[in-house]
């Protein structure tokens, strides 16, 4: 649980998994919420709403569900659509995840082997970009 809405934030406390909390209001991605004698904000995406919640907590549930797809059930979209003044000026860089990104590469012959097989997908001609010299694969 953070002080603020924010990644980098100080941190106040640790929410028990299973935890029940009041959701006290929403900035972006993140939600206010009380529990117990601990108050702070987390991300969304760790609360997890039960049926018969009050209404502010089924008006956030309703913010997660934008759209019903195919014939089989339904498809939920989460996230934040874009990022603030203040989240910009406080950005910092974070080496590891660049390199978790940076694993996850494929290699040109990787791509064609995934191509090839089911289903098989239509090759186009597209130049890969140059491997920068900060880069391992």
């Amino acid at each position: 649980m953070k002080k603020e809405p924010f990644s980098d934030a100080q941190t106040v406390g640790t929410l028990e998994e299973k935890a029940q909390v009041r959701v006290l209001g929403r900035q972006g991605g993140w939600a206010q919420v009380e529990s117990g004698a601990l108050s702070g904000w987390v991300r969304m995406l760790s609360i997890r709403t039960n049926s018969g919640q009050s209404s502010m907590v089924s008006g956030l549930k309703s913010l997660f569900n934008v759209a019903r797809t195919g014939s089989s059930g339904t498809t939920v979209t989460t996230g934040v659509r874009g990022l603030d003044k203040e989240q910009i000026q406080n950005a910092k860089p974070n080496p590891e995840e660049l390199k978790k990104l940076a694993a996850l590469a494929a290699t040109k012959p990787d791509a064609e082997r995934f191509a090839a097989g089911s289903p098989q997908l239509k090759n186009q001609a597209i130049e890969y970009l140059p491997v920068s010299s900060g880069v391992q694969r």
